[in-house]
């Protein structure tokens, strides 16, 4: 195993790490993503997405529960950079969820593409507000119920199995609203408690609003999108202006059991999961009296990073209509039809921008090992290169090995055992817990990534490409306890 990149700088958080990072993520939206310090996960990655904050996923996690080993959690994280709220602001700062839409998070045992289980919420809005503005609570709000909290939204989740009806799981259930500052929102954690439900047949879940946990390294985009380290030969910080900012959280934990193939992890004991935002439209070639309601896709995220690692874009650098556009809207079990997607993981981009610069030169082609590390997860066979077998649905006893096929998913092996001491760069740190073995909050994705995109393991090492930052301030790290991700920001 290629030996772990070197050990970051110490990082600071808390009171400073805010501070300095919210004066960061200023400059970040204002310097673009030449820079990179804006740009992370799926946070701005298509044009249609970045026009549509409510359906646009930063990041999804899934990972075996490290507080109940029997258990699995899969989170989406959507709408990013939002501004901590502020009861000096009257409590004015709101990130609803969409109503009219679907947000479902998929499970794939098959391998296929297609999803054998989705959970499905679909959110409704009380809005006591006058004229539907203004601030959120009229005054300190001590639970979810309470009268001064003037902005209310409740869920449902569904369960849907594959050919079968859709099964409510909860019905009208609360969402732990945004941070409205201190002074509104004294115990923010005893509201996200109160909106915390038992599922049926064992699992939790909540709604809620989080604080970024995404542990970015601003220099990486650079070498994505540039082919250099920063806009210009050089090094820079690796502060991360997105520790200061918050997003919207779907929180999910269900037994094992329910996620593998057939009930039985021990003989199908890998899942693909994706996150998908749908919206309600209508066929506009057709008589709109003759139509019922219909969804149509606009958002998807499975993998982190997809669109800077193939296409090396990112916000601005990208068209309309373009691969990423194509991406979001296209089901993952179309994938393996997309010939252009599929060259673009045999051939990504960034290597390719890098040599350019005389940094390094691009590893042979075609990168069976990027098409697996994406589209098919690490196996023997695939052309992964790692050389064993790790998160493939083939290891699935009961998947049709003629059936398998490309699709862009965060696959997770439900049998790897807990590491006694997660190694943040995963598989590449020697932790086979870790990404691109499904995904934890605590994970570093772009060092890892970059790595890979440049060859390793089989080809020669890339970690000196990231030195040690003369600066770094990140996210806290997330927590080992049900919801695992930290409280929202908010001031006083």
């Amino acid at each position: 195993m290629p030996s772990p990149m070197p050990s970051p700088a110490p990082r600071r958080n808390g009171r400073l790490a805010l501070a300095a990072t919210t004066a960061l993520l200023t400059a970040a939206t204002l310097a673009g993503p030449y820079l990179g310090t804006s740009q992370a996960g799926g946070h701005f990655d298509a044009p249609s997405v970045i026009a549509d904050s409510q359906s646009n996923f930063t990041d999804v996690y899934a990972f075996t529960s490290p507080d109940n080993p029997d258990m699995a959690t899969v989170i989406a994280d959507v709408q990013p950079t939002q501004l901590p709220g502020s009861s000096l602001g009257s409590g004015a700062v709101n990130y609803p969820f969409a109503t009219g839409a679907r947000y479902e998070i998929h499970v794939d045992g098959r391998g296929t593409g297609g999803s054998d289980i989705t959970y499905r919420w679909t959110f409704r809005t009380e809005d006591r507000r006058l004229f539907g503005a203004g601030p959120i609570a009229a005054g300190p709000v001590r639970s979810l119920h309470d009268g001064n909290l003037l902005f209310r939204q409740y869920y449902t989740l569904e369960r849907i199995r594959s050919g079968q009806q859709p099964e409510v799981l909860l019905s009208d259930v609360p969402v732990a609203p945004t941070h409205a500052g201190s002074t509104l929102m004294p115990d923010y954690g005893a509201l996200r408690q109160e909106a915390t439900r038992t599922l049926p047949g064992g699992g939790r879940t909540v709604t809620t609003q989080s604080a970024e946990s995404f542990q970015a390294d601003a220099r990486v985009f650079g070498y994505f999108v540039l082919g250099t380290v920063g806009p210009v030969p050089g090094y820079l910080p690796a502060a991360n202006p997105l520790a200061a900012v918050n997003v919207s959280s779907l929180i999910l934990q269900v037994p094992k059991k329910e996620l593998a193939l057939g009930g039985d992890p021990s003989r199908n004991p890998v899942v693909g999961v994706w996150a998908t935002m749908s919206r309600q439209g209508a066929d506009l070639g057709r008589d709109l009296r003759t139509q019922a309601a219909s969804y149509r896709q606009v958002s998807r995220l499975g993998n982190p990073h997809i669109c800077f690692a193939l296409w090396g874009t990112a916000g601005v650098t990208t068209t309309p209509g373009g691969p990423e556009d194509r991406f979001n809207a296209r089901p993952a079990d179309q994938d393996q039809y997309d010939t252009a997607f599929l060259n673009s993981a045999l051939d990504p981009a960034p290597p390719h921008k890098i040599e350019a610069t005389g940094v390094m030169s691009a590893p042979q082609g075609p990168r069976t090992d990027i098409r697996a590390l994406y589209l098919g997860g690490i196996g023997k066979n695939n052309g992964s290169k790692f050389g064993f077998d790790l998160n493939t649905q083939a290891m699935n006893a009961d998947a049709d090995p003629s059936a398998l096929a490309w699709a862009d998913e965060v696959r997770l092996n439900l049998l790897t055992p807990l590491a006694a001491r997660p190694d943040p760069n995963g598989v590449l740190g020697g932790d086979l817990q870790g990404y691109p073995n499904g995904r934890r909050p605590n994970d570093v994705i772009d060092g890892p990534l970059l790595r890979m995109l440049e060859g390793e393991p089989s080809d020669r090492s890339a970690a000196g490409l990231l030195p040690p930052p003369s600066f770094d301030a990140q996210p806290a790290p997330a927590g080992s306890v049900f919801p695992y991700l930290n409280l929202p920001h908010a001031a006083p």
